[in-house]
């Protein structure tokens, strides 16, 4: 069955995000297994995700196996399916998520879970497995998220946790293999791949182990990056040079989940980016990683693409650079005279706090790399902070003022036209972290942070705040950290209207569905006991729960641990990669 859209396509809002047919879409007739690997999000936010692109490349060279995408719809398409009984469909074909053999979420954001459960609804789906017979499609989950698969896993029949490419290719084998055995021989089948959780047959007695690619070379490129027709987020060729970071902030998921690092090799990545820019005619490619700089091979890098592609002003965008002046060199050598924006991640203002979270930079590096950046032409610097970090006092709080005061003071002289803005997230606790046993702020504690920080930025010339919405951040907290409850959380504020939360105000669905369930908020907000079992240990991510919890003690008394490629602090990633510094190199 294929659903017919034309007849509201001109009913819609961008009706171009549901047409497929895009630059290198791929389009099977014959296949043995498909799936749809749907992105719990707007076509534009989905598109710009690295992950979709990687899997739908890689996917689709799998003999007989089919992989489309599928992406939640605006509320104004969702309206007209609902009146008309549209079912949920995949992009490529049209074919309703129903059909397939199995559907697939990739989850990076916990405020997307409702997103999910309304696909299912709109595909007429039941939402937990439980119900679901054979009629019904196998239904799966991936992405950083899941390295706490509680929440969500009443609703999954499997979950993969890490690197996907490797485990979903032998994922995809084994759907063409046996496409005629049941559900549940399928699921015996994967069950003992790293990086696969079937909670109905592991059911939390085992520990998962992350999958983990060890060599981005040995890799399949992904080159014929889809190239859509409407404006997306990130709208450019993308490269993960490498995947990883060194740098141990005690605050980051990525970076310890991410763990070891690994560079793809300078050769690959050069002819990686030659194929993708011949297969797409983008004209910018991003240097993507957790920490873009610390590539070991970045100058040479930069220097053979500007080289080569010289004649096409190709743009080049490096998404995280380390804060220092070298980084400005970077910058003023991919920049090709363009000065827009100069970011950092300071992410805090002092510099007692800088040390607690491990950040490894001091004021020094802040103040000479904004002039450094100003001198060299950035007329704009945004300015990352966090508040609510484990061990903050209203004086660590009040640094973040003080600091952008200096970086303006210091460099608005140099420049009249200076414009800092300065972005303050609310610290949520992370899984796998070493402030996953953290306490969360609540709301009032949110409410005066944000009143000091209102008040001592009042009047400040060349100087924008911006802070980031409390209600979001409560209920991240609530999900990032929760257990097998925070699932019946999700479903009821679904039910009672709560979805696309990027993008409209839901808190008040939320607050009652918390307060209809009995659940309260402190036992999700609060400090962990470190002697008890987390929900979200039955993972193995490959990283010592010691080795977390004497980071979290050497915050405490404001330790810094040296950078991986400095020296080896003994995480137990060695364990499984006992040559993970080899791999860095």
């Amino acid at each position: 069955m294929r659903v017919d859209l034309d007849k509201y396509l001109l009913k819609v809002e961008k009706p171009g995000q549901y047409l497929g047919n895009e630059i290198n879409s791929i389009h099977k007739e014959k296949f043995d297994a498909r799936m749809c690997l749907f992105f719990p999000d707007i076509y534009e936010v989905g598109m710009s995700n690295l992950g979709i692109r990687i899997l739908y490349s890689i996917l689709n060279r799998v003999e007989g196996f089919s992989l489309e995408r599928g992406f939640s719809p605006m509320e104004d398409m969702e309206k007209i399916m609902r009146e008309n009984g549209v079912p949920m469909f995949s992009l490529e074909s049209k074919t309703p998520l129903k059909e397939f053999d199995v559907v697939g979420f990739s989850l990076s954001y916990e405020m997307c879970y409702p997103n999910v459960l309304n696909a299912l609804d709109l595909a007429g789906i039941p939402l937990r497995r439980e119900d679901r017979g054979e009629e019904y499609p196998l239904i799966m989950a991936g992405g950083t998220c899941m390295v706490n698969p509680i929440p969500m896993e009443k609703f999954l029949d499997f979950i993969v946790i890490g690197d996907g490419e490797e485990v979903m290719t032998k994922i995809a084998k084994i759907l063409v293999e046996n496409k005629d055995r049941s559900k549940i021989e399928k699921l015996e089948l994967i069950k003992d791949f790293d990086g696969v959780y079937v909670p109905s047959i592991h059911k939390r007695d085992k520990k998962i182990k992350r999958s983990i690619v060890s060599n981005l070379d040995d890799v399949e490129y992904y080159e014929d990056q889809i190239v859509p027709y409407i404006n997306i987020v990130h709208d450019r060729a993308t490269v993960e040079i490498q995947r990883g970071c060194s740098r141990g902030c005690r605050f980051c998921q990525a970076g310890i989940v991410y763990r070891p690092v690994r560079e793809r090799s300078l050769d690959k990545n050069v002819e990686l980016i030659e194929r993708m820019i011949k297969n797409t005619g983008y004209g910018e490619v991003s240097l993507s990683s957790l920490s873009s700089s610390d590539y070991s091979k970045i100058d040479n890098l930069i220097k053979i693409i500007k080289d080569r592609y010289d004649h096409r002003n190709l743009g080049i965008s490096l998404p995280s650079l380390r804060m220092n002046t070298h980084s400005v060199e970077v910058a003023e050598d991919i920049s090709g005279g363009k000065r827009t924006g100069f970011t950092f991640a300071p992410e805090a203002g002092s510099q007692r706090m800088r040390d607690i979270i491990n950040k490894g930079v001091n004021e020094e590096d802040v103040l000479e790399t904004a002039e450094a950046a100003v001198r060299g032409g950035w007329e704009t610097l945004k300015f990352y902070f966090m508040i609510g970090l484990p061990f903050e006092t209203d004086e660590d709080v009040k640094a973040i003022y003080d600091l952008a005061k200096k970086v303006v003071d210091k460099c608005r002289p140099i420049n009249k036209r200076l414009n800092v803005t300065v972005s303050v997230s609310n610290f949520v606790p992370k899984p796998h972290t070493p402030f996953q046993w953290a306490e969360q702020m609540n709301f009032e504690e949110m409410k005066r942070k944000h009143t000091m920080l209102r008040d001592l930025f009042r009047g400040q010339k060349s100087c924008n705040l911006k802070i980031h919405d409390m209600k979001k951040s409560y209920l991240e907290g609530f999900l990032s950290r929760g257990d097998e409850k925070i699932s019946d959380l999700i479903e009821l504020a679904w039910k009672n209207g709560a979805k696309l939360d990027d993008y409209k105000d839901n808190f008040n669905i939320w607050k009652n569905a918390i307060e209809e369930l009995g659940m309260e908020e402190n036992e999700y907000l609060k400090s962990r006991d470190m002697e008890r079992e987390l929900p979200w240990d039955i993972v193995d991510i490959s990283v010592d729960k010691e080795f977390l919890k004497k980071e979290l003690k050497k915050a405490e008394e404001v330790a810094l641990t040296p950078e991986c490629r400095t020296k080896c602090s003994n995480c137990g990633i060695r364990k499984r990669f006992p040559n993970c510094m080899v791999i860095a190199k």
